[in-house]
């Protein structure tokens, strides 16, 4: 009983924890004009395998590699999954935003609102996990929920904390910047997924974001963009190091392990949680880019 009031307590002040504070810019951000859409398809490597998952991932976007190089069984949920939604996962490694990401020549003022909403996003998928902290049926599930949102706090300080100084992102504009509905969308289906349903449905709900960017950082560096890209640091901070080392990996196990020993009716539930925040991270991404506002 004193272990669970103990654990409700830290996923409290979790949710309680104000955002963490941006880098200050001294001065405004100089925006460029308009980009220029990138006609060819993002360049695909053939052949290599993949994996899944976002503060690591990874995958081909080959569609006959659309295995994992995990050592996964044939029975392996996890893997299925993957292998089921990756027509959204290409949906969204060949939109305009990463394709002329790649390239280098996506509009920096494109960018910088991704920064601004991906922080938005950030701040309350820390939320979604302090939820899942409360409801952890065991000791190893809340220990692995506290370490998934120091990594999410190391992510923002690391990634962007980096651009939002780069790009000149006040906290100013940063507070007086609302999420886009898109954002706001996707981030009300996480916290409503980990407040109502149970704790396996909502962990599945997270994963997709783990699993996307992962893999994007390893594909697109596949097709090897030019050192001098301005966006080479973002591209750098994802998909790093092989997936048997990734922090990835160890969320899809994680996952892989609920999946498995939970009743068919929640596991069922746990994959339409995932197909759905599948679908929701391609709207991110397309909300940022086509500039997706409230209706004033």
């Amino acid at each position: 009983m004193i272990r669970h009031r103990r654990r409700f307590l830290i996923a409290l002040a979790i949710l309680c924890l104000p955002a963490l504070e941006p880098v200050r810019a001294e001065t405004p951000g100089h925006v460029s004009p308009g980009g220029t859409e990138v006609a060819l398809p993002l360049p695909l490597s053939s052949g290599s395998t993949v994996r899944p998952a976002r503060f690591h991932l990874a995958r081909n976007t080959d569609r006959s590699a659309s295995r994992t190089n995990a050592t996964y069984s044939s029975e392996s949920h996890t893997r299925r999954l993957w292998d089921e939604n990756y027509p959204f996962y290409l949906k969204i490694l060949n939109m305009p935003f990463n394709r002329e990401l790649l390239s280098g020549r996506l509009d920096e003022k494109i960018f910088r609102n991704y920064i601004i909403q991906d922080y938005h996003y950030l701040q309350n998928y820390r939320k979604v996990y302090g939820i899942l902290l409360a409801k952890a049926p065991d000791e190893t599930a809340a220990r692995f929920i506290v370490t998934l949102i120091h990594g999410i706090d190391e992510e923002i300080a690391r990634i962007h904390h980096t651009y939002m100084k780069k790009l000149h992102i006040s906290g100013e504009e940063l507070s007086s910047t609302p999420p886009y509905p898109s954002t706001e969308f996707y981030n009300s289906f996480l916290i409503k997924t980990a407040a109502l349903e149970p704790f396996e449905v909502g962990l599945a709900a997270t994963l997709p974001c783990h699993w996307i960017y992962y893999q994007l950082g390893v594909d697109i560096k596949k097709s090897q963009p030019g050192k001098e890209s301005k966006y080479r640091e973002w591209i750098d901070g994802y998909g790093a190091g092989p997936w048997e080392d990734s922090e990835t990996k160890k969320v899809v196990d994680f996952v892989e392990d609920w999946m498995r020993k939970t009743t068919d009716e929640t596991r069922s539930r746990m994959k339409k949680a995932y197909e759905t925040a599948m679908k929701l991270e391609y709207l991110f991404w397309d909300g940022v880019y086509r500039d997706v506002k409230w209706v004033e």
